[in-house]
Parts: C-alpha cells; sequence; structure tokens
C-alpha cells in the first residue's frame, strides 16, 4: 500500500510540492490542542510580522488583514479551522516560499515515530499543453521496467485523473503557467512513495492503447542528507562528456540541489573539467538550497569579486559576489574556467537556482536555454509553531545583478525551447540540443 502522506515528505523541498499538501494534515479536536492551534495564529504572525523585508506592508494591509482574521477567529476554532487562517494570512503578500506544512506532514514529527524510507518510481513528469508527460525515465528504474517510455502522456497516478485535475487547476489557478506547474508537482507528488510501494500509473504510448502500469518503488539512489527541517533527501551531482565534434567535448554538469554536503563534490568536478570546450549546468528540476553557494560555485567561472544579485531583508542588504576559486585544493595554482557556459531551466528551476542562473545571465557569462523558470525565488526560514505545524515564511527579498526581480516573473532564457511529445517519443532533449548547438558553433 502507498502512503501519501509520507511520500510527500520525501520530496527536495520546493514550496511548490509542499503547498499541494496543504488539505491533507488532520488533528484530534482535544481542548489542548485547539489551544495551541490558536496561539499558532499568534506564533506565526509574530514571525512574520518580525522579520518580513517590507515594513511598510507589515505596518499596514497586512497589519489590517491580520486583525480582520484574528478577530474573526473563533476562541475554541479547531486546528484545522486555524490553519485556514493562518493560509489567508500569509497569502496577502501573493508570494511564494510563504508555506505552512501540517503536523502531520512535517518532517519535524519524523523524530517522534519511524519513518519508512524513502523510494523512487524512477519516473519523471512535465506538462505539454494541458497534458502531462513521461519526461525523464531512470535506465533500469520501476517505471523503465513497467514499460514507460519518454513521450508517453500520463493519464491517471493512482486515484488523480490528469484531466480532470487539469481542467480544476487551470479554473482556480492565476494564470495557465502556474496552473500546469502545479498540474506536474500534483502528478510527481503521486509518484512518491516509500521503497516496496505500489501505485497505479495509467499511460498512452506513442502507439497502441492506453495501459495501467505498476510501478514498484525501488531505493533512491544518491547521497541522503538533510537540510534543516526538510525531511532526508537524495542529493546527486554527476558530470559527463558532450561531443561537439571536430575533436572537442564540453561536459554536461547535473546537480539537484544546493546542499553543503555537495560542495566538495561539485569542486571537485569543476576543477577536473577546467579544459572542457564548453560547460552545460542542467539546473532543470533543482529547485534550490543554500543560497550562500552561489558564492564558491559561480568562483569557478569569475577571475574578479562580482555581483550576481542581491538580498534585501530588513535592515540588510546582502550582495552575493563571487569567491574566485584559483587555487586547488592541493594547493596548485588554476585560471578559472573562462570556455563558454550554457545553463538548462525549466518550470522547475526555483530558488538558489534562479539566483544563480539569473545572475550568470544577467552578467552575459552564460546563455540561458529552455522554458521560464519557476519564479520562486525568495529567501526564507522555518520555525515551528505551538501546534507542531511548521511555517515556511519569507524574510528577503532579491534582486539579480541588472536589479531584476524573478519573483513571480521567472527567469526568460534567452533561447526558449519547449518540449514536444515527438522530440521526447524520439529520444531528443531539445533544450540540451540547442545548448549543445550553440556549444559546436563555437558560441560567442
Amino acid at each position: 500500500m502507498r502512503h501519501p502522506h509520507r511520500s510527500l515528505l520525501a520530496r527536495h523541498g520546493g514550496a511548490l510540492g509542499l503547498a499541494l499538501a496543504f488539505g491533507f494534515g488532520t488533528s484530534t479536536a482535544a481542548v489542548a490542542q485547539r489551544a495551541e492551534a490558536r496561539a499558532s495564529f499568534d506564533s506565526a504572525w509574530s514571525a512574520v510580522s518580525r522579520s518580513y523585508w517590507d515594513t511598510t506592508l507589515v505596518q499596514g494591509r497586512w497589519r489590517a488583514a491580520h486583525d480582520s482574521i484574528r478577530a474573526t477567529l473563533p476562541g475554541d476554532a479547531s486546528p484545522e479551522a486555524v490553519r485556514r487562517a493562518i493560509r489567508a494570512l500569509i497569502a496577502v503578500p501573493g508570494q511564494s516560499h510563504f508555506v505552512l506544512i501540517p503536523e502531520t506532514l512535517s518532517p519535524m514529527a519524523g523524530a517522534a515515530r519511524p519513518v519508512r524510507e524513502p523510494g523512487t518510481s524512477g519516473l519523471e513528469v512535465r506538462t505539454i499543453g494541458d497534458g502531462v508527460v513521461a519526461w525523464r525515465v531512470a535506465p533500469r528504474g520501476p517505471a523503465a521496467r513497467a514499460g514507460i517510455r519518454p513521450g508517453d502522456r500520463v493519464l491517471a497516478v493512482g486515484e488523480l485523473v490528469v484531466d480532470s485535475a487539469a481542467r480544476a487547476l487551470l479554473a482556480s489557478a492565476r494564470d495557465s503557467v502556474t496552473a500546469h506547474r502545479l498540474l506536474a508537482a500534483a502528478v510527481m507528488v503521486q509518484l512518491q512513495g516509500g521503497v516496496g510501494d505500489t501505485v497505479a500509473v495509467r499511460v498512452q504510448p506513442a502507439r497502441g492503447r492506453p495501459r495501467v502500469r505498476m510501478l514498484r518503488h525501488g531505493p533512491i539512489e544518491g547521497q541522503v542528507t538533510r537540510y534543516g527541517n526538510l525531511p532526508p533527501m537524495a542529493v546527486h551531482a554527476e558530470a559527463t562528456p558532450v561531443r561537439l565534434g571536430h575533436g572537442r567535448t564540453a561536459t554536461l554538469l547535473r546537480f539537484n540541489g544546493w546542499f553543503p554536503v555537495l560542495g566538495p563534490r561539485l569542486d571537485s568536478l569543476l576543477f577536473a573539467h577546467r579544459d572542457a570546450a564548453g560547460l552545460v549546468i542542467d539546473l532543470r528540476g533543482n529547485g534550490g538550497g543554500v543560497v550562500g553557494m552561489i558564492a564558491g560555485f559561480s568562483g569557478h567561472f569569475l577571475d574578479t569579486v562580482t555581483s550576481l544579485g542581491e538580498l534585501r531583508s530588513r535592515g540588510s542588504t546582502i550582495r552575493f559576489s563571487s569567491n574566485p576559486r584559483t587555487v586547488r585544493p592541493s594547493g596548485a595554482r588554476v585560471p578559472v574556467y573562462q570556455g563558454p557556459i550554457a545553463i538548462l531551466v525549466d518550470e522547475f528551476t526555483a530558488s538558489t537556482s534562479e539566483f544563480f542562473a539569473s545572475g550568470m545571465q544577467a552578467l552575459g557569462r552564460a546563455r540561458v536555454f529552455g522554458s521560464r523558470s519557476s519564479g520562486q525565488a525568495l529567501p526564507a526560514a522555518m520555525g515551528r509553531l505551538p501546534s507542531g505545524d511548521v511555517l515556511l515564511h519569507v524574510i528577503a527579498d532579491h534582486e539579480d545583478a541588472k536589479g531584476r526581480r524573478v519573483e513571480g516573473v521567472g527567469i526568460t532564457p534567452d533561447e526558449p525551447v519547449a518540449l514536444t511529445y515527438r522530440d521526447l517519443q524520439a529520444g531528443r532533449d531539445a533544450p540540451f540540443d540547442a545548448a549543445r548547438r550553440w556549444l559546436a558553433r563555437g558560441a560567442p
């Protein structure tokens, strides 16, 4: 049997995926819990009002909204009613990274009870139009063994029917781009599970009738780490050669999160590939992590201390500057990488990945390929409320090196490249192919 609550904890921490879980938390109606829930509303307001960067909003429209919501919250409000009130409160700024994670889904609760080993279906999906498509299928993974191929249309996962979900999201989301991103995220949530769990996936292959495939989740490959209040997650970084022709070889670097445990691995790979004819950094699906890692990472490509943007918090401004990496761990000096850089982004590129990509694009140091990024680019803090729920809340604003805001807008690629069923079914990765062609031409 699948365990949807636990499986949600296996996602790597993007605010988008956690937001989808809001409606599923439940708790008893005990008196003590009601008191804790009401105190949680006050704690939530205290957290955001003390830390949110825009004091004009806090002291004006947001405080008025708080007072109105608080006045209508009965003294015996149930925990779920208080959750609804908190969600209404944190919706006022209309920004990403404001998330309430119910205690039943909170990774903080994991210490109090055994947590099953998270597994993987070996399948990642994306949207094309109003439909969902198999995007990446891990070789020899559960989805591949079940016969799913890139380009197959995903019609249903478990009890989620894609067409019905698409109609509901298109009717309620603020725009079609947001609706499509939420649709893909909803399907990926349903694909999660623990090792040994099974999930039914109904797909439409390129040829033939729709079929139901049973996926039995296997172990996740990669190094397992933990960051802050997020659940354990598997992280990985790898570099592979890319042939450009005429004896020239570029490097494809792919990693799934900005986490300190990957720092030494990323440094090692970047030092090892200093002589590559080009570099493709694949940030598709990379939802962010520790923003401070940008300084050292970008220092592999910039030979002077250079600003990639800034964060404005209450009372201070933090400028993110590159830290040139010109000395190997052995002590030998080496120049920074000076070749051309292509960055791949999509609708699930978020947060720290957007900081880095937008900064490199603004400096003219990299060319961006793919589809518009998620526009979820605000730094946030996490804290536990008296009820046990966890509040994720924004603490700063972000602008790139040209003063552009990414939040709510996303990164516009220099070369937009859309996914198509035909490309995926033919085994083509169109955004990557466009980046490779650019590098092969000499990448001005």
